[in-house]
């Protein structure tokens, strides 16, 4: 009876932790651009968007995304998952001034951004001159979001490659929404321990339970085999 009830345990174990690694995996945060609200090396639980839609949880303005590099910055591998924040969605006017983001004509208010923007200094368009028309304090960059298109900036303005630099991204491209940020870090060796450990956890269920519900016969079979 009590091998029943732990052989059972951990195939509901391994069940749920396939499920999670595949619709909310464990993430972690690679460089500077979302500081001070993410830091480098920071765990992440994300929820893939496909299950997101499904259960009403669509992606907000407000939102933290990840979505594939795809060529987007060139020296980052292009299946590289950037994280950024949606500022803008579809069908919304974005303007940017040298030190303000506007969405739909009102200027947002942006706690979370701890590192003022000065986009004269920014290479925007990806360009080592982009900023130079921000000189003019009186421009601004105006951009108006097709039905499937999101602007993406990162909260630490001016070290992060964002909507800025490579322009809206198409809503096809955003891999899942961040739910919960973790006080684990992976620049600490014995952290980066537990991060494998936890992506090993399906398969390490799997095995304790094969192990469990037939390795008595397996090594039963063996012997009848010598």
């Amino acid at each position: 009876m009590k091998k029943r009830w732990l052989t059972g345990t951990l195939f509901a174990l391994m069940i749920i932790s396939s499920l999670m690694s595949l619709f909310m995996p464990l993430e972690y945060v690679r460089g500077h651009s979302m500081a001070p609200t993410l830091k480098p090396g920071q765990w992440i639980v994300v929820m893939n968007t496909k299950l997101a839609s499904a259960i009403k949880q669509p992606v907000r303005r407000g939102d933290l995304i990840t979505f594939r590099n795809d060529g987007l910055v060139k020296q980052i591998p292009a299946q590289r998952l950037l994280v950024k924040r949606v500022i803008g969605m579809p069908g919304d006017l974005i303007g940017i001034n040298r030190t303000t983001v506007y969405c739909n004509g009102q200027a947002l208010k942006e706690p979370y951004v701890k590192y003022p923007m000065d986009n004269r200094r920014y290479d925007y368009d990806g360009q080592p001159a982009g900023g130079a028309l921000f000189a003019d304090a009186s421009f601004q960059r105006t951009t108006l979001l097709k039905a499937h298109q999101y602007f993406v900036l990162g909260d630490n303005r001016p070290r992060s490659a964002d909507s800025r630099w490579f322009g809206p991204i198409p809503t096809t491209q955003v891999a899942s929404k961040v739910l919960w940020r973790l006080p684990f870090n992976n620049q600490n060796w014995w952290v980066r321990g537990l991060w494998y450990l936890a992506h090993a956890m399906p398969l390490l269920f799997l095995l304790s339970w094969f192990a469990l519900a037939y390795g008595h016969e397996l090594i039963r079979l063996l012997r009848g085999n010598q």
